[in-house]
Order: C-alpha cells, then sequence, then structure tokens
C-alpha cells in the first residue's frame, strides 16, 4: 500500500468514535507531530472508501492534532474494499495497547524523556507490599526516590508521582524480590 499526501479537507472523521484523549493529551501528539515528522509519515492515517467518503478509521486524534497545527495534507494509506466489520476491527485494534513493560530496563531510560513522550501509569509500589521474607540489605525499596501512596500505589522520582496499576505492581514485586535474593 502506498503513503499519499492528502489534503486534510477531504477527510472526514470517524462518527461515534470510541477512542478520544485529553487536551494534555492532544498537546503531547502535537509536539510529536511536530518534532518527529518522519514517525509521522511511518504511522500514516489509514482511511476506508466503504461509504464512498474517505473516512478515517485509524488515526483520528492524529489528524485532529494536525487540523489545530493548520497542517493542511497528512500522510494517508487507504485499504479499499472493506467491510464494516472490518473497519470495526480496525478501529478497535488500532487503540489496542499489546505487551508489557520491562520495569527493570525501562529504568535505566531517563525519566524526563519518558515522560514527555507520554509514558505513563507506571510507579514502585510500597515497602509493605512486599512479603516479611524480603530483606531490603541494600536500601532499594527505601530508597528516597520511592514514596508510598494511601490506598493508590506510586513511583515518585524528580517531581513526578505515577500510580500503578495491579498487574504492574505484581511484575515489579517479582522483579524487586529476584533482585534481592
Amino acid at each position: 500500500m502506498e503513503v499519499i499526501y492528502r489534503k486534510t479537507e477531504t477527510l472526514k472523521r470517524l462518527e461515534n468514535n470510541p477512542r478520544s484523549i485529553t487536551k494534555e493529551q492532544l498537546v503531547k501528539l502535537q509536539e510529536s507531530i511536530q518534532n518527529n515528522p518522519d514517525y509521522f509519515e511511518a504511522r500514516p492515517i489509514i482511511l476506508s472508501d466503504r461509504t464512498g467518503q474517505l473516512v478515517i478509521i485509524a488515526g483520528n486524534q492524529r489528524y485532529e492534532a494536525c487540523i489545530q497545527l493548520g497542517i493542511e495534507e497528512v500522510p494517508t494509506v487507504l485499504i479499499p474494499n472493506l467491510t464494516e466489520e472490518r473497519e470495526r476491527e480496525i478501529i478497535i485494534r488500532d487503540n489496542v495497547s499489546n505487551g508489557q513493560w520491562d520495569m527493570t530496563r525501562l529504568f535505566e531510560w531517563d525519566c524526563r524523556e519518558l515522560m514527555e513522550w507520554g509514558l505513563d501509569g507506571i510507579s514502585f509500589p510500597e515497602m509493605n507490599d512486599f512479603s516479611n521474607e524480603v530483606e531490603d540489605t541494600h536500601n532499594v525499596l527505601r530508597n528516597e526516590n520511592y514514596e508510598a501512596g494511601a490506598h493508590i500505589k506510586y513511583l515518585a522520582f524528580e517531581g513526578y508521582k505515577i500510580p500503578i496499576t495491579d498487574v504492574e505492581l505484581e511484575r515489579l514485586k517479582q522483579c524487586a524480590n529476584e533482585y534481592l535474593e
């Protein structure tokens, strides 16, 4: 399939798009598009012509960011002859996040850059989340860069306080237990 730059005025937003982003996320997306035009081109807006119009089935938020930035032409790929069912599948699959972060490796990255690039929802467990057998002889868990939340688990560092999901917490507990053993 060929990437074709099309005028934004020729494209139609997806009605009843099940995905939305906050104003803050939209600003981050605009910054990403401005700072990484090659990445945007490598991940073009996906279109369907099933209805006779060029409807955006993947990339509605990128399209909106471009409109607000005043960008008049955007990279697109048209997937012709889609059924409504296939369109709906692509709409959902484009917005599903698969996989999980390897926290050990991720913490080697620059935290400020990760936050600027939109990574959120990662934090570190509280000390009493670990079994009593876990000894913190290297003071890894009682580090000044980490703090505990009242009923929500957080990772706190350099002024950021990020909540953690139960899945992330379990994975971090595993990693910490393996490291401390």
